[in-house]
């Protein structure tokens, strides 16, 4: 009995994070008075605790993206949408999923995990952001908290574990069909919809607050709803998790209407960042091809259909013809960053070291704090064998960074090569304790420990004051 019941109450929280639905209302951005229904339940620091060892889990379990130029372009999008509507800079988690299905997900403590599909699936930018604005209005509203406050606290224990075996599954898909036999339980249901709605009306002020049309939400759908009257057998994954109605699309263009449509956006970037996902999830041939014919017949994108190609020319190896393509995009955009980076790799992969360390050289140099950046020039001192510079670069990152398992694990490499075995085994325990794997973390701190010299008191005392910490986490971990 209480074993059904648990499953009832997981189904219905995994449709809530599974749903990528869209639409809103026009009412100001006001949190409402949640105080004694959600902070009872789930306080903030379980909140974030939660979605912590969520993202932990995720990381190990889910196709996570490291591309840092897709990174790059997700957080800055993200950032755009919680800074318009008064939240910190970097107080949520985007992450990208490998993954050709149309969907996104919140998790409580601010973390949003986004498919690839939907990124290819959009249009423009702001059909993206008017998922995301969705989502986080599922965080900054609690929504999750408030569902469980009202099974008490049942769900608290292992709720992360839970929430990630839901959601992954061995496969992250296969949560999807769990989700859709939920769709019979009419409490939990009629719940989530009272959020859902909720998210709408947040939602939607985000997207216009950030500078997006608002017509772009019900546009999106629109055309999902279509797609999917055409291919009942095939439907997006958000329309599984969470049906689009004819009447919340009117809801959407009627709500939209209230906001004036003065928004300029610039879609050059997510063009230039659909065109990569697109080379990334076909064969170098027949991503050549689709490029070329794109630009033959399309004048229009003809900046993100050249760039595309210059991507399937350099993943086929056709290095001078990549470089073709390269410099007349440099013509047209001197500036551009991301066609600068792909630049530099070109004469990366024709071995032409001197001039691709000396072009990232200065694209590290000019943009200090940039993931692209940083881990591109990182990577191309590893070529060159120059882990001194490599290590130096990579320390400064991780405290950019904290975060950042890659960094963490660049530098173990970094100061091994560098000679500096002791610090290669501290910067290896902070990747293994960042997804959450705190006896192999311990293990490299033990080892650290040993290597150091035993007069130098202070590495020696924060390497015990570490494996005092990470005993502790493992030890709240295993009473969950």
């Amino acid at each position: 009995m209480y074993r059904a019941h648990l499953k009832r109450i997981l189904l219905a929280l995994a449709l809530l994070l599974f749903s990528v639905s869209a639409l809103s209302q026009t009412d100001d951005f006001n949190l409402p008075d949640l105080g004694d229904e959600s902070h009872q339940v789930m306080s903030p620091m379980e909140q974030k605790q939660l979605g912590e060892g969520f993202y932990r889990q995720a990381l190990v379990y889910m196709n996570i993206v490291e591309d840092p130029i897709l990174k790059e372009y997700l957080d800055k999008l993200g950032n755009r949408l919680i800074e318009s509507i008064g939240l910190k800079k970097d107080s949520f988690t985007f992450f990208l999923i490998q993954d050709n299905s149309v969907n996104a997900f919140a998790v409580p403590g601010g973390y949003i995990g986004v498919h690839t599909g939907l990124l290819l699936t959009a249009t423009n930018e702001g059909e993206v952001a008017s998922v995301l604005g969705h989502e986080i209005a599922h965080v900054t509203q609690q929504h999750i908290p408030r569902m469980i406050s009202a099974q008490k606290k049942a769900l608290l224990p292992n709720l992360a574990t839970l929430l990630a075996g839901i959601l992954l599954g061995g496969q992250a898909t296969e949560a999807a069909i769990a989700i859709t036999s939920a769709r019979s339980i009419d409490n939990q249901l009629t719940f989530t919809r009272t959020f859902e709605r909720e998210a709408d009306r947040i939602g939607i002020t985000v997207l216009a607050n950030s500078g997006y049309d608002t017509d772009d939400m019900a546009a999106f759908f629109l055309r999902m709803q279509r797609a999917n009257a055409l291919h009942e057998t095939n439907a997006p994954q958000f329309l599984l998790t969470h049906p689009i109605t004819t009447d919340r699309i009117a809801e959407a263009k009627a709500r939209a209407a209230n906001y004036p449509h003065t928004a300029k956006n610039d879609n050059t970037e997510f063009l230039l960042i659909h065109a990569k996902l697109t080379v990334m999830n076909m064969d170098s041939a027949a991503a050549i091809t689709l490029f070329r014919q794109q630009l033959r017949k399309n004048d229009l994108f003809s900046l993100a259909n050249r760039y595309g190609l210059a991507l399937a020319l350099l993943k086929g190896s056709k290095y001078s013809e990549a470089n073709k393509e390269i410099d007349i995009l440099l013509t047209e955009k001197p500036d551009q960053f991301i066609f600068k980076i792909l630049q530099a790799q070109i004469k990366s992969k024709q071995g032409k070291h001197k001039e691709s360390i000396k072009l990232f050289k200065s694209l590290y140099e000019a943009n200090k704090s940039s993931l692209s950046a940083i881990t591109y020039y990182v990577e191309e001192l590893g070529q060159k064998n120059n882990y001194a510079e490599a290590r130096k670069i990579l320390r400064k990152a991780v405290r950019k960074f904290p975060n950042n398992i890659r960094f963490y694990e660049m530098l173990s490499h970094a100061e091994d090569e560098a000679g500096s075995k002791q610090d290669s085994h501290r910067a290896l325990a902070e990747a293994y304790a960042l997804i959450g794997n705190y006896p192999l973390a311990i293990q490299q701190l033990k080892i650290a420990r040993k290597l150091g010299s035993k007069d130098d008191f202070y590495v020696q005392a924060s390497i015990t004051a570490k494996i005092k910490e990470l005993k502790a986490k493992q030890t709240l971990e295993k009473q969950k």
